[in-house]
């Protein structure tokens, strides 16, 4: 399993996990409240840099970075989870996640840890027969120790940019 400071050094879309990844996921927190995606989807972790802002950006977005010679559009996923943004300070995070052929930057406050999850560790949504149905930001729970984490679905999440073609 890729420690967060292998990640971290690693270049954009370079796999960092060599190991089985199924059911594995950064874990992170976006205010007080604890969430998760997929490892697959992360590409980069790196501290808070200011970013350019741009006119008409799309909801939640609250700039770009230069990554690597790539430009990445950055999300306050606070705001985009309907809490006050974080606006970007110091102590805070980027993730930079993959959404099929585009990479974005989720502003987080910190970034916790890789949780690996079993099967009796995945837990539905309550009241939600489908992920379809949900239509939701999130996925599932994970169970993790004394806690339940909000797995999210990056492609509800950014569903016109899962359209994109690179």
């Amino acid at each position: 399993m890729a420690s967060l400071h292998e990640m971290r050094d690693a270049p954009v879309g370079v796999s960092v996990v060599e190991t089985t990844t199924a059911n594995q996921f950064v874990t992170f927190t976006a205010g007080d409240r604890a969430f998760g995606i997929d490892i697959m989807s992360v590409r980069e972790i790196r501290s808070w840099s200011p970013t350019t802002e741009l006119p008409s950006q799309p909801f939640g977005a609250i700039g770009v970075l230069d990554i690597r010679g790539s430009i990445v559009q950055v999300y306050d996923l606070q705001r985009m989870l309907g809490s006050h943004g974080g606006s970007g300070e110091a102590g805070q995070v980027v993730l930079v996640v993959s959404l099929r052929h585009l990479d974005v930057g989720l502003l987080v406050n910190t970034v916790s840890d890789i949780i690996f999850a079993q099967g009796d560790d995945l837990r539905p949504l309550p009241g939600v027969k489908s992920k379809q149905a949900s239509g939701g930001q999130v996925a599932f729970l994970v169970k993790n120790e004394d806690r339940l984490i909000a797995i999210l679905d990056l492609a509800a999440l950014f569903p016109s940019e899962m359209d994109l073609e690179h």
